[in-house]
């Protein structure tokens, strides 16, 4: 999935400059904005939860994390993939032991783009 892809690659090139998830997102609505990606934020998915980020054209959903264990993640992220409303996933975090999320789940792509630089 293309736009998938553009997006963890825009998002892993960027240096994020800012402390803490909320201001992480700000960053993030910011770049997404700049780079022409329409978007909406706090989307809510039923019984699935909210997802912070889903890129519209695409279907692509975007959560972000800074903490929190991978199973945890792992059983989020499988609940959004549940819908069929959400194509695919990228996982958006400082952790690099999100990095060994399942490339798939539910048939939908998953991908994670680590902060390598983290957060200041």
């Amino acid at each position: 999935m293309r736009a998938l892809e553009q997006v963890r690659a825009l998002v892993t090139r960027h240096r994020f400059r800012c402390a803490g998830e909320a201001l992480l997102q700000e960053a993030l609505a910011q770049v997404l904005t700049e780079a022409g990606i329409p978007f909406q934020r706090e989307v809510r998915l039923g019984d699935a939860g909210r997802i912070d980020f889903l890129l519209t054209e695409a279907r692509v959903g975007l959560e972000v994390k800074v903490d929190g264990g991978l199973s945890e993640v792992t059983r989020q992220l499988l609940r959004y993939a549940e819908r069929e409303d959400i194509h695919a996933l990228l996982l958006i975090t400082t952790r690099s032991r999100h990095d060994s999320l399942p490339a798939h789940m539910q048939g939908k792509p998953v991908r994670v783009a680590v902060l390598r630089g983290g957060l200041l």
